[in-house]
Formats: C-alpha cells, sequence, structure tokens
C-alpha cells in the first residue's frame, strides 16, 4: 500500500486534479495510467491549455490503449445517487462522445504506433483545445500548475486506493467541473471533427522515423504543433511514406575493416586458436579451460572500427520564398527519405533549412529525425545565398579543422540558386558536393555546375504525378549511394582550380 496523501495537498491544485478522476469514463486495467496522465497534462499545458486531469486520462487512454484493452464505463469512486440527474446525464452524455471518438480511425491506430508522450499532449490539445479555450473558469477550476511525475504522488486505483480520489472529489465544489463536462458535450460535433482533422499519414511517419515514437531526443512540442497545422505538411509525410518503403530496405554498412595480411589491430576477447596469445598457454589446464569457457582469454585482433573514415553527410534544403508548393514538398520528403538512407548506411547526418540565413542544424539519429520540426518549419524571410553559403564556408573550415571528418554536401535547392564560382571553387575544396535542382523556370543555366561531383535536375513533367513523383525521388537516391560508394576509400586530397573533375551526370527526367 503506498503512503497516505500528504495533508498539505489536499486542498491544492494537485489534490483538485486527483479529484477530478472520480468521474474519469476511461478504465484500462494494468496500466500507469495517472502518472502518464500528469505527463501529458503538463504537454498539454506548455501549450497554455490547462485541462482537468479526467479527461487528458480518458483521450490518452484512447489513444495508447489497444482496442479491447481498455472499458468506457464510469468508476465507482462516487455514488451516483449523491449527483443530481443533471450531472448524471452529463456523464452519461460524455460518455457517449468517449464512445463516438473511439471509434474513429485515429484511435484504432494510434495505439500501434507507440507514441511518445509529447505527441500525446498534442493531439489532445488538437482534439479539445478550441473548445477548452473558450471555458471562462478554466484556470480558477482546475488550476495552471505542473504536476510532480512522482509515482508515489498518485494512488494506485488499481490496488483499491480509489478512497483518496473520492476523499479529493469532496474537497472541492463539482459544480465547475460539470460544467465543463457540459461544454465538452455541447462541442460534441466539433470535437469529432477536430479527431478527423488529425492527420494520420503525419502520425505514421512520426512512428516510423523516431519524431513520435519511442526515445530519444526530447521534442518541441510547438514543432509538433505546427506539423499538425501545416497544409504542405500533410503533402510531405504522405510523399515521405511512398518513399520509405524502398528505403528501408537499405542495410547499415558495417563499420569493421579485416586485415587478413598487414598484421594485428588489437588485442580481443574473441578469436581462433592460432591468434590465441601464447602467455595464455602458461596456465595450468583446467584454469585454461575455464578461461576459455567465461571468454576470458586473449586473442591477436585483425579488425578495427573505421571510424576515422566516418562521413559527415551535410543536408541543406532551401527554404526561401522560390521554394513554396510542389517545390517545397518534394524537397523535404526527398531530405527525409535520404537523411534516413544516410543514416542507416552507418553515417552521421544533419539536416539545415537556409533561405536568407543558415538555420539551426539538426543532428539526424537513429531514434530522432526531425519530422516535426522539418514537416512544420516555416520559413518567413527572403533569399541571400552569398551570405548563406559564405557562412557555411566558415563551418566547413571549422568541422575540417576540428573534426578532420570527410564532408559531403547535399544541396535540394531550385534552378536560380545563383553563386559566385570562387565561393562554390572554395566549398568544393573542403567537401563533395552534390546537387539538385527542383522545377527550374528556364533551362538550369548556373556557372558553378562543373564543379559539383554530381546534380540532378527535377523537371516539371517528373513531378506531374505521384507514381512520377516516387519513381524520380528514387532514382536520386540510387545515385545519392552510388556516390557514397567511394568514399569507403581513404580519403585522398581535393583537386584544385582546373583540374576537378567536371559534372557527372544531369538529372535524368
Amino acid at each position: 500500500m503506498a503512503p497516505a496523501a500528504p495533508t498539505d495537498r489536499r486542498h491544492s491544485w494537485l489534490g483538485r486534479q486527483l479529484g477530478t478522476l472520480a468521474i474519469a469514463q476511461v478504465q484500462a486495467p494494468g496500466s500507469p495510467a495517472t502518472l502518464r496522465a500528469a505527463a501529458w497534462h503538463n504537454g498539454v499545458l506548455r501549450l497554455g491549455l490547462p485541462l482537468p486531469l479526467f479527461v487528458v486520462q480518458d483521450l490518452g487512454l484512447l489513444l495508447t490503449a489497444a482496442p479491447g484493452g481498455y472499458t468506457i464505463a464510469p468508476r465507482p469512486l462516487v455514488d451516483a445517487r449523491d449527483l443530481p440527474p443533471e450531472a448524471r446525464a452529463l456523464l452519461g452524455a460524455y460518455r457517449q462522445l468517449l464512445a463516438s471518438i473511439a471509434e474513429s480511425e485515429l484511435m484504432q491506430k494510434a495505439p500501434s504506433w507507440r507514441l511518445r508522450d509529447e505527441v500525446i499532449a498534442v493531439l489532445i490539445a488538437r482534439i479539445v483545445g478550441e473548445p477548452a479555450s473558450r471555458h471562462g473558469q478554466r484556470v480558477k477550476t482546475v488550476g495552471a500548475e505542473p504536476l510532480p511525475l512522482d509515482a508515489l504522488a498518485y494512488p494506485r486505483l488499481e490496488t483499491g486506493e480509489e478512497t483518496e480520489v473520492a476523499r479529493h472529489f469532496a474537497d472541492f465544489d463539482p459544480a465547475p467541473l460539470f460544467g465543463f463536462v457540459r461544454l465538452l458535450c455541447e462541442s460534441r460535433l466539433e470535437i469529432l471533427t477536430s479527431v478527423e482533422r488529425i492527420d494520420i499519414d503525419t502520425l505514421r511517419l512520426m512512428g516510423l522515423l523516431g519524431g513520435g515514437g519511442g526515445g530519444g531526443a526530447p521534442v518541441d512540442l510547438v514543432d509538433l504543433y505546427g506539423a499538425f497545422q501545416s497544409v504542405d505538411g500533410r503533402d510531405v509525410a504522405d510523399f515521405s511514406l511512398d518513399l520509405l518503403p524502398s528505403v528501408l530496405e537499405t542495410r547499415r554498412a558495417s563499420g569493421v575493416q579485416t586485415f587478413a595480411v598487414d598484421g594485428y589491430a588489437s588485442i580481443e576477447r574473441r578469436g581462433s586458436l592460432d591468434s590465441l596469445l601464447l602467455t595464455e598457454f602458461a596456465w595450468d589446464q583446467e584454469v585454461f579451460e575455464r578461461k576459455a569457457i567465461d571468454q576470458e582469454l586473449y586473442y591477436y585482433g585483425r579488425e578495427r572500427q573505421r571510424e576515422d573514415q566516418r562521413q559527415l553527410q551535410y543536408l541543406l534544403i532551401d527554404s526561401s520564398p522560390s521554394m513554396r508548393g510542389t517545390r517545397s514538398v518534394f524537397a523535404r520528403g526527398l531530405a527525409l527519405a535520404m537523411a534516413k538512407k544516410l543514416a542507416l548506411s552507418g553515417d552521421e547526418v544533419w539536416m539545415r533549412f537556409f533561405d536568407s540565413r543558415l538555420h539551426e542544424v539538426r543532428r539526424v539519429s537513429g531514434s530522432d529525425f526531425s519530422v516535426p520540426y522539418l514537416l512544420g518549419f516555416k520559413s518567413e524571410r527572403g533569399r541571400n545565398y552569398g551570405r548563406v553559403f559564405r557562412q557555411l564556408l566558415v563551418e566547413l573550415d571549422r568541422l575540417r579543422r576540428d573534426d578532420g571528418r570527410r564532408i559531403a554536401l547535399y544541396l535540394i535547392t531550385h534552378g536560380q540558386c545563383h553563386l559566385p564560382v570562387e565561393l562554390v571553387e572554395q566549398l568544393a575544396d573542403r567537401a563533395l558536393l552534390y546537387g539538385v535542382f527542383i522545377l527550374p523556370s528556364s533551362a538550369l543555366r548556373l556557372s558553378y555546375l562543373p564543379l559539383l561531383s554530381r546534380y540532378q535536375v527535377v523537371e516539371a513533367a517528373a513531378l506531374g504525378s505521384r507514381e512520377g513523383r516516387r519513381t524520380r525521388a528514387l532514382d536520386i537516391l540510387d545515385d545519392v549511394e552510388e556516390a557514397r560508394r567511394p568514399a569507403a576509400r581513404p580519403a585522398a586530397p581535393p583537386p584544385a582550380g582546373p583540374a576537378r573533375r567536371p559534372a557527372r551526370g544531369a538529372g535524368r527526367p
């Protein structure tokens, strides 16, 4: 039995929120629902929307518990006979609202994607945010402070500690609480419409790429909220999902190099008998056998990790006003798929937007592909390519000086990205340059094209259909993979000036 609730919280904001659980209508046995609901509540509160804990818990369980893993029914924490008839009728209408929400496609599919708490909080805010923001007594009713994320602060309802919740419910006037329930029931159509408007493909993409599921770095709630508001973001998610099945066939490249002739590279705990250290034969037979069984013998190793050749894959995505609409959707969808493909190959991947300046770097990892940021990013600036790439040149110099790694720079932009030839020459001396030029308004005439290692041109004809967009993007991804293969060899000093290799292969329509 958990310790009793401290008396100093009986009339506090925490006690008030615990008391609201007495009228919660969704039950999921065996689930740490109250503690998770506190995390969801805090996320919603950070978005500026204080909600009663029972609403947060009910909607959160619908989003996280598999269909059939919960029931929609009142808890026997408060005797229904002690409630006025109007309150009983409101709770019945609220249950019907929850049952209708549970039948939606969103609630049927979301639990299978194991969405993170931040995503659940944003979804709850999207579902009831509009009617709740009109509730005049919201701050007075529920308080506006974060809840503690300590399991001991919450009663375990599944072990018979329901009486504590009932006591908290009795400590406060329930009239404002039922007023909030009435508001939800009166906004039934608006809430159900909000549920249907949440884009399923965006959620599925987050589940696949770690922007919404599993662990990983914290997700920015503003980015998440913006991802569900962006119209272009839905198109990007749909396009990315067309590419990902092919991308996910990529297998991580081994980082181990074998030296069959050049001698030994290290001392290992595993190996063949002919590579066993000679000193290991000095052990008595019984000791030797025990060490062999426990893997405590030492062997000469012929393998070593190829860390010094791990390449930095740097994706630059143009977000200037010239990249609106179709250009933006194709560029972001391609960048997301490219980041996934390169990360699966074992390289470190950075993504970065630019317009009149360079925006912040987003480092891609196995559990975080910055999906919400990429879907919802909005640029309100003009363009200044000279300034952007001069700033980038300084950064590349710093990366080479501090880390000494090879860098591959991928530029995704349009056909009017004009740069001084001298500046591109300096960039090409510091990194492998790969260009993707989307929907040029006229014939591509950029003076620096011969300085690029490779480049692709995406014509309007390729973007006229869904299958055409997918095929063209996959062609580019295959070409990127081909361009990576020489990177497995030791880096050679880059040629200078006129000796540089001309462009290899313009884009195919």
